[in-house]
């Protein structure tokens, strides 16, 4: 069954637990049969289709190493993959018009930029030392603060 209706976040249609967005409250009234399975068709393809990029363009083999070169649409916008090198194409610049000497001079000047690795973790210090200063700090604490509570007494009643 595929529910159509208006919710917190707008109109959608729902079934078996998939909603998907309607554009306008009016199209709950008029929403038939095919549209409603198109928009939840829309919304499954959507959420399964994050696994690969698409390909706009094979340039060819990459002179240094004859791996392929290829322009790809990301979400974040065109960009160029040489191995696990990514390089994004110039605003402005067609992807599909890209050549590869063009591709293979980003491509350098990306990785010559380093970048996208992961930071190392922080060095942690000695545990062995913390553990044995901590365990000494909290005696002495709860030692001045028992000397400290006598002589507020004896000011309070004089």
């Amino acid at each position: 069954m595929i529910l159509a209706g208006i919710g917190r976040y707008g109109p959608f249609v729902q079934h078996a637990g998939t909603y998907a967005n309607l554009s306008s409250v009016d199209e709950v009234f008029e929403v038939g049969l095919n549209r409603a399975v198109a928009a939840l068709a829309e919304k499954r393809a959507g959420r399964a289709g994050r696994g690969e990029a698409a390909a706009l363009a094979e340039l060819g083999a990459h002179p240094a190493d004859g791996q392929p070169v290829r322009v790809l649409s990301g979400r974040y916008g065109p960009y160029i993959k040489h191995g696990s090198t990514n390089a994004n194409v110039p605003r402005g610049k067609e992807p599909t018009a890209v050549t590869l000497e063009e591709a293979v001079a980003l491509l350098a000047e990306r990785a010559a930029k380093g970048g996208g690795k992961k930071k190392p973790a922080r060095a942690t210090k000695a545990k062995a030392e913390p553990k044995t200063a901590a365990a000494k700090k909290p005696a002495a604490k709860k030692a001045a603060a028992k000397k400290k509570a006598p002589a507020k007494r004896a000011k309070a009643e004089a």
